[in-house]
């Protein structure tokens, strides 16, 4: 019998809750608790109460002794690590924030005696450049390579091991919240990367086909998964019984619902299918569920990663586009926009880090880059079962919404620094 302490009684803290995703889901705890109960951790506070409520410490995520002072301060028992470098910053930022911050955080939760750790991973951590990855689930291994320059999605993969092989020990549970392109309001990264291709003039041109399908999430959906998370850490494993019935497809933006038939012109009187059984096969990531239990899955969360996403694969132009859209409340050109093959793609792409090797410019300071142009021109996308299997995740606001609003931030943001 669990003897751990009901929500209402937890303490939480968020490294890095300054930032994007951390600052959301601040706010999204204060909604939920008091405030003596939410606490958030960084080196620079850039939100403001005026009425001296919220609670902020000064922490360095690479000092243990700054994090286990925090901890102990701010009372926490569940710890969201969402601090992480910018996708763009040096090798030396992402070794020494994602790895060895992350050693400190794991440490330090053990030594203040913290008992759920949370920490926002990445899709990069099962990612290899040019490698297609198709509605892939958590079966396909982290990447796990001995790097002379250490990388952004080496360093995440690196630090979501450090966090899941810490789990049991000490009284901490763990599990890794895999996020990928997060849009909405405070997003200073995807969606302005799009309208600034679409500032620049460049909004007419496709490489490849736009036949690759993306997947993004919302960061009210990534907020949504990470209190799911917490509060099923040391939740009892899920029963085999439970696989039975099907999930339903993800409903976020078109409900599934009822259509009139010669039998039932009236499709408001009709009434709901029965569930279907669910058929599994060894090609499933939940099979076998009653076989041997040695090469059973696990069905609990602590120690494991999750793919979180939207649940909506998206073709990468069509996004973009929609992005355009959404900013500039023009209807596309009245002409095609100028398909270039793949090859041409990457061949400019190479063409940009030549020139700015010769400026003395790392390929991710460049305007595209290889690693851009494979991620534009591959499919990413992912399967979401065992999040809404384990954890109860459904996304609970549509891509669509997620665009409207972080545009409509992104407006209101460039009106602010004129």
């Amino acid at each position: 019998m669990s003897t751990s302490p009901s929500p209402s009684r937890e303490s939480y803290a968020v490294i890095g809750g300054e930032g994007f995703l951390g600052a959301a889901l601040v706010s999204a705890l204060l909604g939920r608790h008091p405030v003596s109960r939410v606490a958030s951790l960084g080196l620079t506070q850039r939100r403001f109460d005026p009425e001296g409520e919220y609670r902020f410490f000064r922490t360095d995520i690479t000092s243990r002794e700054s994090i286990v002072e925090a901890f102990r301060a701010s009372g926490a028992t569940t710890v969201f690590h969402t601090a992480s470098p910018h996708a763009n910053a040096t090798p030396e930022m992402w070794q020494k924030v994602n790895v060895q911050g992350t050693e400190a955080v794991v440490q330090a939760c053990r030594e203040a005696g913290v008992r759920k750790l949370v920490f926002t991973s990445s899709m990069t951590a099962v990612y290899r450049p040019g490698v297609p990855l198709t509605n892939v689930d958590e079966r396909l291994p982290r990447i796990e390579t001995e790097e002379k320059v250490p990388s952004y999605a080496g360093t995440k993969a690196a630090a979501e091991k450090i966090v899941l092989d810490a789990n049991g020990k000490d009284g901490l549970l763990t599990c890794a919240i895999r996020l990928g392109g997060i849009i909405g309001p405070g997003d200073r990264q995807v969606l302005p990367g799009f309208i600034g291709v679409w500032k620049d003039g460049q909004s007419a041109f496709q490489m490849g086909d736009n036949r690759n399908m993306l997947d993004f999430v919302t960061v009210k959906n990534a907020v949504h998964a990470h209190l799911l998370a917490a509060d099923k850490l040391d939740a009892p494993p899920l029963s085999p019984d439970d696989f039975e019935v099907r999930i339903k497809p993800v409903a976020c933006t078109v409900p599934r619902r009822n259509l009139p038939t010669s039998e039932q012109p009236d499709a408001s009187a009709a009434k709901p299918d029965p569930p279907l059984p669910a058929s599994r096969n060894r090609w499933n990531q939940f099979f076998p569920l009653t076989d041997d239990p040695s090469s059973a899955p696990s069905l609990s969360v602590a120690g494991q990663a999750f793919f979180i996403t939207n649940g909506e694969p998206v073709s990468f132009w069509s996004f973009a586009r929609a992005v355009y859209f959404a900013y500039s409340r023009r209807p596309p050109r009245w002409f095609e926009p100028v398909v270039l093959p793949s090859s041409v793609g990457m061949l400019y792409a190479t063409l940009c880090e030549w020139a700015g090797w010769c400026v003395g410019k790392r390929p991710e300071e460049c305007a595209v880059n290889r690693a851009y142009m494979q991620y534009v021109l591959h499919d990413l996308y992912m399967d979401i079962e065992r999040a809404r299997r384990l954890l109860g995740y459904e996304p609970i606001e549509s891509l669509e919404e997620g665009i409207r609003t972080g545009v409509e931030w992104y407006k209101m943001d460039e009106r602010r620094r004129e």
